[in-house]
């Protein structure tokens, strides 16, 4: 075989061109795989480097309470639940059975006559034990007085009188006493002139 006749045939520059086009083609899908690796590396590694998302907790006008959503809600509730002191009282002493109260009325009218009378069946009827009816010493507005520890039972006497206890219940003091002899009752009762007290 002569040289002349090989490079007739073309043979070699064939095969230099198509060595030199799979060597282009090698390279150019090497570099796209290294592009497509570097990116996928660089983007994972811009991920790990990324600070992580964090959820602040500030309080903003002492009530206002924000997190990472920026939502607010108000933490008035729960600020006076924490600093609110709780004062507790007693509650009232129940009323007693009404026959274990002895009541005294007094007619305060100034000229009505049988006032006390009707009074004091009033609360006979309603169980409580009466002591005499009695004109009171002082005429002057319905009141009910109670001595101490009857001050429930003062209570429910206003409200069998069909009378708003806060209107007519006070705590029996003797020195502005109705009445001199209180025959030991433990409830006064003065109907006075204003129409309060109605019997």
């Amino acid at each position: 075989m002569t040289a002349g006749a090989h490079d007739a045939g073309g043979g070699f520059g064939r095969s230099a061109g198509a060595n030199l086009a799979r060597g282009i083609g090698v390279i150019v899908i090497a570099i796209a795989i290294g592009l497509l690796l570097m990116n996928r590396g660089l983007g994972e590694r811009v991920a790990a480097e990324a600070p992580e998302e964090t959820t602040t907790t500030t309080v903003a006008e002492d009530n206002l309470v924000t997190d990472g959503d920026d939502a607010a809600t108000d933490d008035t509730a729960d600020d006076a639940a924490d600093t609110e002191s709780v004062t507790t009282t007693a509650p009232p002493a129940a009323a007693r059975p009404a026959a274990e109260v002895t009541v005294l009325v007094l007619n305060g009218t100034n000229g009505l006559k049988g006032v006390a009378g009707r009074g004091s069946e009033v609360m006979t009827t309603a169980g409580y034990a009466t002591a005499e009816p009695k004109n009171a010493d002082i005429d002057g507005a319905s009141v009910i007085l109670y001595t101490e520890g009857y001050e429930a039972d003062a209570r429910a006497i206003a409200t069998a009188f069909g009378v708003d206890p806060d209107a007519v219940v006070q705590a029996f003091d003797p020195a502005t006493s109705p009445i001199a002899d209180t025959q030991s009752a433990n409830v006064i009762v003065r109907i006075g002139n204003d129409g309060v007290i109605l019997v």
